[in-house]
């Protein structure tokens, strides 16, 4: 390629030609994220605006479906309800239980390859499988924790779990516990090992036992990685649909409905496809306000307006 005589127009030839070659990597990106994203989007919010069964012809009707949303339907406070306590009754605990196990496994141990592996097994199975396993074991009648009970002497206990108001709402909690305490525990693992083990020989030296080196080191040491299980747990809440679904299909009498079953529910049962759209959006704008409040306080483990620039 001859070069031009003309300076000016070299450079602008060749900035021509390199924002060509950023534009062919990136173009591809930005469709298919126009198009799976921006797009569905977009059209769920459209369609949250009309009356309409998934078939035939929208009718427009305007804030109707936002008003009936916030003032008549309880099942829809019912299940932000829901959502709450979940968050509360799984983040925490999966934290709790995840350090504990990860400052446990992170000595020196025999098979401790073996048990990471063991406990973070169950995040890799399907939730609908651990759905219809849990049902198993939840069974009053068959089931081995009902026998596990009766064989000690606690027959009060057995009851119904899934089929209680009171209780299935925490019995399922108690599966999604048990499910992703082992993720919990492999983030810990890593921020455990990024502590130098200066910092653990100079507390040492200092006469710091156990249990201090684990509260006064360890865990704030772990500040970035508990608030990153924080954010990802409550996008974990909102999206929560499979292990419910599985196990009580948010009953007995929407006790356990999640926004998620309440969408499913409204779309594909009461083919309201409108009125699930409108319930779609306002878990939307939730999950983006939840996210940007998390993203603003957990940049570098400090507020965001305590940072330097």
């Amino acid at each position: 390629m001859k070069k031009p005589g003309n300076t000016r127009e070299y450079a602008a030839d060749t900035a021509w030609q390199r924002q060509l070659e950023v534009g062919s990597f990136i173009g591809p990106a930005v469709f298919l994220f126009a198009l799976f994203v921006i797009y569905p989007i977009v059209y769920l919010v459209y369609g949250s605006f009309f009356k309409w069964s998934g078939v035939g012809t929208m009718q427009w009707c305007g804030w109707a479906n936002y008003l009936k949303l916030f003032t008549d339907d309880w099942i829809f406070r019912v299940a932000l309800k829901n959502e709450v306590l979940w968050a509360v009754f799984t983040i925490f605990p999966q934290m709790f239980l995840g350090f504990i196990l990860a400052v446990c496994l992170n000595r020196p141990l025999f098979g401790r390859n073996i048990y990471r592996a063991i406990l973070y097994m169950p995040a890799v199975i399907s939730p609908v499988v651990i759905g219809i396993i849990w049902q198993s074991i939840y069974d009053p009648y068959m089931g081995p924790l009902a026998h596990f009970l009766r064989s000690i002497g606690l027959d009060s206990w057995v009851r119904a779990w899934l089929a209680e108001p009171q209780m299935a709402l925490f019995a399922i909690i108690a599966v999604n516990i048990w499910k992703w305490t082992g993720w919990s525990m492999i983030m810990y693992l890593a921020g455990l090992q990024g502590i130098s083990e200066e910092v653990h020989e100079a507390a040492t030296i200092d006469g710091a036992n156990v249990f201090q080196r684990v509260t006064k080191i360890m865990w704030p040491m772990c500040r970035g990685t508990s608030l990153t299980l924080i954010l990802l747990g409550i996008i974990g809440t909102l999206q929560e649909f499979p292990l419910v679904y599985v196990l009580t299909k948010g009953g007995p009498n929407h006790a356990s409905e999640l926004l998620t079953t309440h969408i499913f529910n409204e779309a594909f049962s009461m083919r309201n496809m409108g009125y699930a759209s409108a319930i779609s959006v306002v878990l939307l704008v939730i999950g983006v306000v939840a996210s940007l409040l998390q993203l603003h306080y957990t940049g570098n483990g400090e507020p965001a307006r305590g940072r330097k620039e």
